[in-house]
């Protein structure tokens, strides 16, 4: 069975392979346009608005501390003024940027869903609704959202007897409910 401790998302660069600047015929120059090159600037936002990973490249950029060329669709400029306007939180930037409530609601898992050291991930906020961007989220919904980067399919239910536990393995919707009720069968 896979520990349910080990499954907080983990920091990697392979979105890169991902990304819609790394296709073929795409020409790099245009991602390093200056900001007065309109017509560059408007192609690269055009590709990076089709990207898959418009979100990990913003955050990468934020951390990387990038000040050159347009990342996610956004000049340096930009960029900055979204960091500014968040207090320099880059997953609240990230977020009022690309409107992407996944990014913050990552960063509230990673901080706030803890090891017990018995293979489960217990909620260490006590609130019962957490509000990101005026919705509120309970401990599961949250969990659900961050690990799975999209939403549930109808209530998530934790699985396992341990009181506050949002280990992925241990958390169900109804499509996972219904599908161990079938291969129960």
């Amino acid at each position: 069975m896979k520990n349910p401790a080990t499954t907080k998302p983990v920091r990697t660069s392979a979105w890169k392979d991902d990304a819609a600047c790394a296709a073929p015929g795409i020409d790099p120059d245009v991602f390093h346009a200056g900001e007065r090159d309109t017509e560059d600037v408007e192609t690269a936002r055009r590709v990076c608005n089709t990207c898959p990973v418009r979100t990990a490249c913003l955050t990468a950029a934020y951390e990387e501390g990038d000040g050159w060329g347009i990342r996610a669709g956004l000049t340096p400029r930009q960029r900055n003024a979204h960091l500014r306007k968040t207090e320099r939180n880059v997953a609240r930037a990230v977020t009022e940027a690309l409107d992407d409530v996944t990014v913050i609601l990552r960063h509230l898992y990673q901080v706030h869903a803890q090891p017990t050291g018995d293979g489960h991930l217990v909620w260490t906020d006590t609130r019962h609704f957490i509000n990101v961007r005026n919705k509120p989220y309970t401990k599961h919904q949250l969990a659900w959202l961050a690990i799975h980067g999209q939403p549930s399919v109808g209530h998530v239910q934790r699985t396992c007897d341990r009181e506050g536990c949002v280990a992925e393995t241990c958390l169900a919707d109804r499509t996972t409910r219904q599908r161990a009720t079938r291969t129960a069968a």
